[in-house]
């Protein structure tokens, strides 16, 4: 019974662990993840597909913010907010998930 309980305690930390320490995405694919949010927009977001061109968009500014929620600072959850910079002169603002680039709220002039 105590092999079973001290199994079960070490799953559950390497579980914890993994969480803990799970890799953010790197600037490309955040870019890139940033890109087809504005041009494949989820439909939770109510916003309209943004018809830009890959080559006019550079990455204006990336920071990386925690999570609100007891669970997600507890377990050290991130998002990303990335602004693209357009040859048109808009710069939306994309959050989306750190770990898997699910576009969460897009911001910013938008035509």
């Amino acid at each position: 019974m105590k092999k079973e309980v001290f199994r079960i305690l070490v799953i559950l930390i390497n579980c914890f662990a993994y969480a803990y320490q799970k890799p953010i995405m790197t600037t490309g694919k955040a870019t890139d993840y940033a890109f087809l949010c504005l041009n494949f927009p989820p439909k939770e977001l109510g916003i309209k597909a943004v018809d830009i061109n890959f080559f006019d968009v550079k990455l204006e500014k990336l920071s990386i913010d925690t999570k609100s929620g007891f669970f997600n600072q507890f377990t050290n959850q991130r998002e990303l907010r990335v602004t693209l910079k357009t040859k048109n002169g808009e710069e939306p603002t994309i959050r989306m998930d750190a770990y898997n680039g699910k576009c969460l709220e897009v911001t910013g002039p938008l035509k």
